[in-house]
């Protein structure tokens, strides 16, 4: 049975509201906080993301393995994924499907945190497997484009970068390698147009 916190993290709450169940296939959004991993902890980027509104579920530093969970799988993050609509309409990703796991990897969007140690990978992987989020990465990503899901895409689940979210205006977590993150295997969505990258910028 899934567990609504990680076993053997640190948590730091942030004591988001609870919001209503969603619908659609489970999901994990990745993003970078912008920063050294050799100079800033999980603890430190976690307390700073919920100080300034922006908590996430899962802080990684995959240069030390250290996991921080700010918020349990049943609550919704609230750090805008991109949104679709007209006018008032507008819907924000991070409130669709049974869950939408977010992940910010202490890390430079400049410099591709796949292309580095990532101690810690294989647990906190588990745990999302057991929230039945697929490991289906959006796009082949390594070459620094910005290839966003469509709304059919997003709506099968999978793991998808913060710039891969359709209406995503954001260009974190950068050239991530989606199979060496998830594993070989790990499947990858085909090729779409791609829209030119952004400068990288954290948690934007």
């Amino acid at each position: 049975m899934a567990q609504a916190w990680m076993p053997g993290v640190e948590r730091i709450d942030a004591a988001a509201a609870p919001a209503p169940p969603g619908f659609g296939a489970p999901r994990a959004v990745w993003t970078v906080t912008g920063t050294d991993p050799g100079s800033r902890s999980s603890a430190e980027e976690a307390r700073r993301l919920a100080r300034t509104g922006q908590a996430v579920h899962l802080v990684w530093n995959p240069r030390t393995g250290e996991v921080v969970q700010s918020l349990a799988a049943t609550r919704r993050s609230p750090l805008p994924l991109g949104s679709t609509g007209h006018g008032a309409a507008r819907t924000d990703h991070g409130h669709e499907g049974r869950v939408c796991l977010t992940v910010a990897v202490v890390a430079l969007a400049e410099t591709p945190f796949t292309d580095g140690p990532m101690h810690g990978r294989a647990p906190l992987l588990a745990w999302m497997d057991s929230w039945e989020v697929s490991r289906r990465w959006l796009g082949p990503g390594g070459d620094g484009s910005t290839l966003r899901a469509s709304i059919r895409e997003w709506s099968l689940g999978g793991h998808f970068g913060r710039d891969r979210v359709p209406g995503s205006h954001g260009s974190c977590p950068g050239r991530v390698d989606g199979a060496r993150l998830l594993g070989e295997g790990a499947g990858l969505s085909p090729t779409h147009p791609r829209i030119p990258a952004q400068q990288p910028s954290a948690l934007t």
